[in-house]
């Protein structure tokens, strides 16, 4: 063949090749948006849960008691991140894939149609508890999985596609608040206590479903497909045997993304109402906002990786909140800054490290442990700092009063500069164009 008619047939080719990896990249993306939506959706619907698994004389012991089941789907987490990196990395991404958005959907269709506690007594609670700790499991292996995958198969452009991942996660917990406020504006308060929260969970379950669907046409990822006679037979305890240092690094990595967003998501809009007497519904609007704001910085910032070092984009997310937290916090307990304006600051910054951590993440670890690895890292990380978060900024609001979130965040800060400083001895696992410190 002449080399000129070689050229115009491989062109097209590359591009329908290149056309199937992002189709690849959004399935993968979008499916996470699902999952995150079908895990938040509970805590969003805590209050009418509770009245109906855990009826009380005291609706504080009720509401605490929905709030134990919704920690308790954080428990199955490290071992459901164990079990399916390790299957992940011997079998492959795909099935992975499939298995987790196929359990999460069940059981959060389950969830929406367990007859309350006055038709079944104590059954009902029991097994609330056990779907979501099928949650919890599942939910486990779905970010590590949808990291792993769309980094080995655009590598040239890890960075953005690991923050198109991450963007999705934030816009399944937007969706969750969106459907809050949509059924609580179209039914009774009443009649969202009966049966509204079960409508938010049966639709995110059926979409879940038709994410199955779609994901059924996807393909193993293109770098375990070439690595397959390489393969780990033992990925946990070849990466906790062989990158223990990696794995701390990217617990760190990862924890000031899981405490500032636990910040932005759980304690914010309770600390803006109780403690600085904001009102609710201007809270939860102005929180909205800075989701959507930290969605769109962290697009820019995943693009802008893939343009020079992601550390340093994180790097930069760190140092401003390690200088910034505590002057910027003591002007709101002044309300010196209203709640729209700090929620948008928040998201910005936010942005840094949640557009940059996936791809550094996934940089830690070779393609044959590195899902087990992010698993491991991400896992560890949220159990961590997003179970504890709450309860620390709780404890300093009582001790130290109303600068308590710019104190924690400034700890939290130094943990994830010091991690981030590590990563260029540690990182150069994604095979792509390097960039120079």
């Amino acid at each position: 063949m002449h080399p000129a008619q070689h050229t115009t047939v491989a062109a097209p080719a590359a591009r329908d090749g290149l056309r199937r990896k992002w189709k690849t990249v959004i399935l993968a993306s979008l499916g996470g948006s699902l999952e995150i939506y079908d895990f938040i959706i509970y805590g969003v619907f805590a209050r009418e849960i509770a009245r109906q698994f855990f009826p009380a004389a005291d609706p504080l012991a009720s509401l605490i008691s929905a709030f134990g089941v919704f920690a308790i789907g954080y428990v199955s987490r490290p071992l459901g991140g164990i079990v399916l990196a390790s299957l992940g990395d011997r079998f492959g991404r795909r099935v992975i894939f499939l298995v987790s958005v196929l359990a999460m959907s069940a059981s959060t269709i389950g969830i929406g149609l367990i007859p309350g506690y006055a038709s079944i007594g104590v059954f009902a609670p029991v097994l609330l508890v056990l779907l979501r700790l099928a949650q919890g499991f599942f939910l486990a292996g779905e970010l590590p999985c949808s990291i792993t995958y769309v980094v080995e198969e655009i590598p040239q452009r890890a960075s953005l596609v690991g923050g198109l991942v991450v963007f999705c996660l934030n816009s399944g917990v937007l969706t969750a608040t969106l459907m809050s406020l949509a059924l609580h504006a179209t039914l009774d308060a009443a009649d969202v206590v009966t049966y509204g929260w079960r409508i938010a969970f049966i639709f995110g379950g059926l979409i879940g479903l038709l994410s199955y669907w779609l994901r059924t046409s996807l393909e193993e990822s293109t770098e375990f497909q070439r690595l397959r006679s390489h393969k780990s037979r033992r990925p946990f305890r070849t990466v906790l045997r062989a990158w223990p240092w990696h794995i701390v690094a990217g617990v760190g990595v990862a924890g000031i993304v899981n405490a500032a967003n636990s910040l932005l998501f759980v304690v914010l809009p309770s600390y803006l109402t109780t403690v600085l007497h904001v009102a609710a519904p201007l809270a939860s609007a102005a929180q909205n906002v800075g989701i959507a704001t930290m969605s769109a910085s962290l697009l820019v910032c995943a693009w802008l990786g893939d343009r020079i070092a992601p550390r340093l984009v994180h790097r930069a997310g760190a140092l401003i909140m390690l200088a910034g937290s505590y002057p910027f916090y003591r002007l709101v307990a002044a309300h010196a800054i209203d709640p729209f304006t700090m929620f948008a600051v928040i998201g910005f910054v936010g942005g840094f490290v949640n557009g940059t951590y996936a791809f550094l993440l996934a940089d830690l670890f070779p393609t044959n442990v590195r899902f087990s690895g992010i698993a491991l890292s991400l896992n560890l990380a949220t159990v961590v700092f997003t179970g504890i978060t709450p309860l620390v900024v709780t404890d300093l609001l009582h001790r130290i009063g109303p600068i308590a979130p710019g104190i924690y965040m400034t700890a939290i800060a130094c943990i994830g500069l010091v991690a981030g400083l590590v990563l260029k001895r540690l990182g150069g696992k994604v095979e792509r164009v390097s960039h120079a410190d």
